[in-house]
């Protein structure tokens, strides 16, 4: 059975993961403990810090939902996370995470509920955004991302001169390519794993 699944390495010229920083908006597929809660999956399994959370992260979504008490909410598979740094104006004050404007937004706010679930190994969708993405992007290109195809195509078609500007390298499942062939060689109905190192 052929892999619907492409192994993307992209070999880029110093410090330019800021380039790739929009991929992250999409969305990419972690593998992680399904059953803990949100905090155990962002701090002990992903390993962002405590301090790192509370001060930095104002705005975090889960499912679509704004979360306030991240202890309190647990994670089942295909779950969406986002995260992000202040957002300017009303709709930053509103969904900033114990923010003073937070009742605004009761109606939206994700209700935690009862659910006995065993612990599993599962898929969940982590978004970052902003300042959120400049901060923590590279550590996850630098170990892999997964993301759908038609996403990472998109992203290429959207920056192709910038990333033509960074990148030294791309090989695609063990071959070496040119960026414009990784439009024709990778799948939009497929998965890439892109890893990015720089030299």
């Amino acid at each position: 059975m052929i892999s619907l699944t492409r192994k993307v390495q992209l070999s880029i010229e110093g410090d330019n993961f800021s380039a790739f920083g929009g991929l992250f908006a999409y969305g990419f597929k972690l593998e992680v403990e399904i059953g803990c809660s949100l905090f155990d999956l962002l701090c002990r399994q992903i390993g962002i810090s405590e301090t790192y959370l509370n001060d930095r992260v104002q705005t975090i979504f889960l499912n679509g939902k704004v979360i306030d008490d991240i202890s309190s909410e647990i994670l089942n598979d295909n779950s969406v996370i986002a995260l992000s740094a202040a957002m300017p104006g009303l709709v930053g004050a509103v969904f900033r995470k114990g923010g003073i404007l937070s009742s605004m937004r009761s109606s939206y706010a994700s209700q935690a509920t009862d659910v006995t679930m065993t612990n599993h190994r599962g898929p969940v969708i982590l978004k970052l955004f902003n300042l959120i993405a400049s901060d923590l992007g590279s550590d996850f290109l630098k170990k892999g991302i997964q993301i759908k195809g038609d996403y990472f195509i998109r992203y290429i078609n959207w920056k192709r001169s910038l990333l033509e500007s960074v990148c030294r390298e791309l090989v695609i499942d063990g071959k070496k390519y040119e960026i414009d062939d990784a439009l024709s060689v990778c799948r939009q109905d497929g998965d890439v794993f892109l890893s990015i190192n720089s030299v």
